[in-house]
């Protein structure tokens, strides 16, 4: 796989990255967000054509930046110009960017109220993880609560459920009115935004591990674009376990995958083919599906990550990034780029991927 990788040092650690979205061309822009500094920033930045760099088309250059209480622990967008960001101090924040022919800005539209706190102490909790369908914010942090909330209006919560009775660390929508969690012993747990928390059916089911006697906590998830019943689940021991949510009964793909723990995971949205994986080793890997080996008579449309042990014959891994020697925390792909961000307080830009 021919690629081209360019490093650019910006002198904060990425925990979060995102491209703006584009319909019709490849994405110029996108935003980072910092944690462990003294101050975190939510960036926005765009690249531009730079013909001293050798080796390099582009380089990355900041147009706007807004500060954010505590670390960035996630973001997504909205709309295409919406940005939705979760934060440390347990608050969810909204920001709009205003694109332009020179300078592109960032601003703080909405701030919710405390959405996470540790009822004994009363002390704010940290937000974990963010999940977007259409309007509809979901937000879940180390107090074991869901919340969900309108993008039209921040200061009021949808629901909040109480979900768990410890951490939560990652969420995401299977439909509108479906989400799924997992908490920090590797349960996940499916949930109806539309019920209160004393009558929400009680749908719960473990991660996969090598060692049964060990606990392996989910670190990511994420569904297939085009057929959200495949849910993709990144674990602490770095394999992937993939479950059809149609037969919660057993789960449907297991991978041993890195050698330390998945920090990100998800399907390239214009090409559901392909999936990327990160880690705390410094590498991302992408899978795709091997055509050559899919039978298009026995499949009938049924994807290769439903194929039990098969799904080894059935999917190729190429590695990306590797030796960064830091975590890469986050990473997003639009088109044929791949954009990372690490500890290494730097962000990683791939060329030519597909």
């Amino acid at each position: 796989m021919a690629t081209k990788v360019a490093a650019h040092y910006i002198s904060e650690k990425i925990s979060k990255v995102r491209w703006l979205p584009e319909k019709l061309q490849q994405s110029e822009r996108f935003v980072t967000g910092s944690w462990d500094m003294n101050n975190n920033f939510v960036r926005l930045w765009r690249l531009q054509s730079n013909p001293y760099a050798q080796n390099v088309d582009h380089t990355p250059r900041c147009n706007d930046k807004v500060s954010i209480e505590g670390d960035v622990t996630g973001l997504e967008f909205v709309t295409d110009d919406i940005l939705a960001v979760s934060s440390a101090d347990g608050h969810l924040s909204l920001l709009n960017v205003q694109r332009a022919v020179e300078e592109d800005q960032i601003q703080r539209t909405a701030r919710s109220e405390r959405l996470h706190e540790f009822k004994c102490s009363g002390t704010s909790a940290p937000c974990t993880a963010v999940a977007v369908y259409g309007t509809d914010i979901a937000t879940v942090g180390e107090d074991g609560c869901v919340n969900v909330l309108s993008a039209n209006n921040l200061k009021q919560v949808k629901r909040s459920i109480e979900a768990d009775s410890m951490s939560l660390l990652a969420v995401n929508f299977v439909s509108q009115q479906q989400l799924v969690t997992a908490n920090r012993m590797g349960v996940i747990r499916m949930f109806d935004t539309r019920i209160a928390s004393e009558t929400q059916p009680k749908i719960a089911f473990m991660v996969a591990c090598q060692d049964a006697k060990s606990c392996n906590f989910v670190s990511c998830m994420a569904t297939h674009p085009m057929q959200q019943h495949i849910l993709i689940c990144g674990s602490e021991e770095g394999s992937i376990t993939v479950w059809d949510l149609r037969n919660l009964e057993y789960p449907a793909s297991y991978l041993s995958a890195h050698n330390s723990p998945i920090t990100d995971i998800g399907f390239h949205n214009q090409d559901p083919s392909k999936l990327f994986s990160s880690a705390e080793s410094g590498e991302v890997w992408m899978w795709s599906e091997n055509k050559t080996h899919i039978d298009p008579n026995q499949q009938d449309g049924k994807s290769a990550w439903l194929s039990g042990d098969r799904v080894r014959a059935l999917v190729n891994v190429d590695g990306v990034l590797s030796n960064i020697r830091k975590p890469i925390n986050s990473f997003d792909v639009h088109g044929t780029r791949l954009l990372c961000g690490s500890d290494s307080e730097a962000v990683y830009i791939v060329d030519d991927i597909l």
